[in-house]
């Protein structure tokens, strides 16, 4: 038994981490990985003190992973609201060292923290899938909130889903959605195009040869033809860093 949540998030105000940073500029991409989305869901949960600084995605996984997978969140239709804007305060560390006047390495130089940040700013819709395996979809609905908060600043996003249909296909097919780079044992036969993300890279587009699940939507009155597929493709092997397991 297989079922599938298509999951809407809407953000409610400032979303903010650094997917990558030009000299002063810390830029924040469209893209909510999976390394994030199955924290802010609630279906993992890290230690809340780290003294290592080493990722562990896969032990906090280990119960779900088997289970549920989930895409990482893609624009629905681009970026509705972005905000860029210039910082100069003080530093934000959570401990700073106070020296003495004489001892102050620092003595004489004014040192201020500043840059400039993009942030995605209220009103973005972005798209993830929930895929279970031996979980029926009322089920499933049940484990996601209502609610989630991610980014540095743990910005705020409404969550909604909507069920979807779950077939069996085998053949060529296209990439319905970006997934992680080591989610699945599936390696594409062309039409690649990759994404760099932190921590792990995505794969945005491709052809690929092999068992997949078809996600649609029952309810969808849409009409298709046979240029027309609103359904969405994934290898059948998905799982969350799967090949990292």
């Amino acid at each position: 038994m297989q079922s599938a949540l298509a999951v809407t998030l809407r953000t409610q105000g400032e979303i903010w981490f650094a997917s990558r940073e030009v000299g002063r500029l810390a830029d924040t991409e469209p893209y909510f990985l999976n390394t994030a989305l199955y924290y802010a869901f609630g279906l993992a949960s890290g230690r809340y003190v780290d003294r290592l600084f080493e990722p562990t995605y896969i032990d906090d996984t280990a119960a779900v992973a088997g289970n549920i997978y989930i895409t990482p969140a893609t624009p629905t239709g681009g970026v509705a609201n972005r905000i860029t804007s210039t910082y100069n305060t003080s530093t934000d560390d959570y401990a700073t060292i106070n020296y003495s006047a004489q001892d102050d390495p620092n003595e004489g130089q004014n040192l201020p923290s500043y840059g400039r940040r993009r942030v995605l700013g209220h009103g973005n819709e972005l798209r993830c899938y929930v895929l279970g395996r031996g979980i029926d979809t009322d089920d499933l609905r049940a484990e996601l909130p209502g609610y989630v908060r991610l980014g540095k600043k743990r910005g705020k996003a409404r969550v909604e889903t909507k069920p979807l249909a779950v077939d069996d296909g085998t053949g060529e097919y296209e990439l319905g959605h970006a997934i992680g780079a080591y989610d699945s044992d599936q390696t594409p036969v062309g039409d690649l195009i990759t994404k760099q993300m932190r921590p792990t890279p995505l794969v945005v587009q491709g052809t690929y040869d092999g068992p997949h699940v078809i996600l649609s939507d029952p309810d969808s009155d849409a009409e298709t033809d046979d240029t027309t597929d609103n359904s969405v493709h994934l290898p059948a092997d998905v799982q969350f860093l799967r090949r990292k397991r």
